[in-house]
Parts: C-alpha cells; structure tokens; sequence
C-alpha cells in the first residue's frame, strides 16, 4: 500500500490558530493527504520526496516568519504562508530581512492592507472558518449548560467572554461599560468570565462570574460554552481575524462588539449588536508590530449591552430571529467551503 502526499505545517502555536489548523488537517485528510506539524521547516523537509506541499500558517512578524525565507524561496514544490496581524508590521523587521521575497495569504483584507503599507506581497486573502456541523453537534451539551445556568443564576440573561486579556481585548473598557450601566440593567444579566492574568475591577463587579482560565479546556466544551450564552460580549479593539464572534454565530447567538475591520469583513449588523470607533491610534508592540487600537467610548458599549439585554428579557420572538439569522450566515464560512481555496495554493484539488 502506497504511502499518502504529505502536507509539512508550521503553525503558531496559539490556540486559535491550531483550531484552524485542525480544520486544515481535517480537510487534507478528506482530500487524501497526511499530515505533519513542525515547528521549523528545514531545507532536508524541502528536498524530501515524500513531502508533496508546505504551509506556514503564522503571525507575520521576523521572529515566526524569518525562518520560512530561505526554504520558501528554495521550495518548487506547492507552498504557501497564510498569515495574521493585527497593525503594520515594523518596518525594521521587513527592511532588515529577506521577508520581502516571501508571498503571503492574508486571514482578512486589513491584514491584507496592513501588509501592503510596508510594501509586502499579498496574492490572496482567505477569511478563517468554522466547522458548522460541529457546532451543530455540540448543541446538545449548550443545552445542558445552560439548564444549569438557568438553575444557578435563574433568567438573567448570560453574557460570555471568552478570550486572552491582553491590552487589544480591552477588558478594562468592558468594566467601565459594566459601572455605567443603570441599577435596573444590571439586575438583568451576569457576565460569565473565560480568561487570564490580572482581571482588576472587572473581576469585583458583582453581575461578573469567573468559570476558567482561557486555553485550559478542549476546543468542543469553548463551543458549548459560547451556545450555551444569550450573547457573547467582544470589547476587543484590535485583532487580526476575530475568530469568536464568527463562532458564537456558528453556534447561534448573537455577539455585542465594536465594528471595525476586520471584523466587519464577516460580521452582520442584521443580528449583531454593534457600535462605531471614534479614531485609530497606533501602539508599538514589542518594535513587532504597531497595533492598530479602533477607540471607542465605554458608554457605547454601555448603550449596546442595554439594548441587547432587553430585547432577549421582553422580546424573545426578535432575538430568536436574530439567533437564526447568525446560524444561516455562517453556514458560508464552513471550512468546507472556505479553505479549498486555501488548499489550491497546496496543489490541492
């Protein structure tokens, strides 16, 4: 029996980024292809027959990328680098290096033009996925879930984070948002807490319940945990995709957030609950990268939070439809559909 094409992938090793990897994995295998992870792909994975595609799958900055330059540009075989950023790349990492010869796949089109701006080359832009049937799977645990949740807190409505804290997610914005609120909202909902570090006032709030640490349970039980909400709440002013808001959708509730790119490259006003930025401000990142902050005033936030909670305290009819909204849309960003493209840069048919 012959052996499989292999497909080497380096991934970044953060977990949003091996969720999508699994789905990569998953596809190839339905193709016909194997796989294998390595942290470095060398000149030997290059040259060796058995291999059949390479992807570097990343954030684009010198300290992941720098070593993909020599064998990308070695490499005739089918190759990609499918990447993420969330600002404009230090031009010392791009002016000081080989990373220009390289061609990339951006995640979402302000990648793709945060790329751009120090002169890299972008020839395709491939949105992240989820994989629909098994958020459909896991609805049967979201239920349980939430029967214990209704057990717990009663019919407050569930508000869920789940999500790093660092200073792009904005936590100490969704604190403020939370005091602002009127006394007769917050006797309304609780916010059920999945994340790290020091959490300062957030944590104090009395309507705030913490339940786990982020990256500390399987990938299944995020999903059920997110169908389980009303809503998920995404204060987050600066990303490279926003993978959750896609996956709360997929699981069919509504999420609160600030529209800004790239989120809104596959969010929907129809059923999200969304308010604008005021400006952009530069952050440097470690000489990294320069994040790009979309400031927003906690008030409105504060303002989106009151709307979304009384629409699903006194209109249920509405906010199931917005529920069934979010299902439908997702349904186009399935793996299935979204990453043969990808695969097409792998040789993959």
């Amino acid at each position: 029996m012959s052996e499989l094409p292999k497909v080497i992938i380096s991934p970044l090793l953060a977990t949003s980024t091996l969720n999508q990897v699994d789905l990569i994995k998953k596809l190839l295998a339905e193709k016909g292809f194997q796989t294998e992870f390595k942290s470095t792909i060398s000149i030997y994975d290059i040259k060796n027959s058995r291999n059949y595609a390479f992807l570097w799958f990343t954030l684009m900055s010198f300290r992941y990328i720098g070593d993909a330059v020599f064998p990308f540009l070695e490499c005739e075989k089918p190759k990609a680098v499918y990447v993420t950023i969330e600002g404009i790349p230090s031009r010392a990492n791009v002016i000081c290096s080989s990373i220009p010869r390289l061609q990339f796949i951006a995640n979402s089109g302000f990648t793709k033009k945060c790329l751009e701006q120090v002169g890299l080359k972008v020839i395709d832009v491939i949105h992240h996925a989820v994989n629909y049937e098994l958020c459909q799977e896991v609805k049967m645990k979201s239920n349980d879930i939430k029967s214990n949740w209704t057990g717990e807190y009663g019919s407050r409505t569930k508000l869920i984070y789940i999500g790093r804290n660092d200073p792009r997610k904005a936590l100490d914005r969704l604190a403020k948002a939370l005091d602002i609120l009127d006394e007769e909202t917050r006797n309304k909902f609780i916010l059920l807490l999945f994340s790290d570090g020091e959490l300062g006032s957030l944590t104090k709030h009395p309507n705030v319940i913490s339940l786990g640490t982020c990256g500390t349970i399987p990938y299944d039980q995020v999903l059920a945990l997110m169908g389980a909400a009303d809503y998920l709440i995404f204060p987050s002013i600066s990303e490279g995709f926003g993978l959750p808001v896609l996956e709360a959708n997929a699981m069919g509730i509504p999420a609160i957030h600030c529209w800004f790119p790239p989120l809104s490259e596959f969010s929907s006003k129809d059923f999200n609950f969304v308010w604008g930025y005021q400006n952009e401000s530069m952050v440097n990142n470690a000489n990294v990268q320069y994040w790009i902050f979309h400031e927003y005033r906690p008030e409105l936030m504060a303002e989106m939070i009151t709307q979304a909670i009384n629409i699903h305290q006194t209109s249920r009819q509405e906010y199931d439809e917005y529920c069934q909204k979010a299902l439908d849309h997702t349904k186009q960003f399935d793996y299935r559909l979204i990453y043969p493209k990808l695969l097409k840069h792998l040789g993959v048919e």
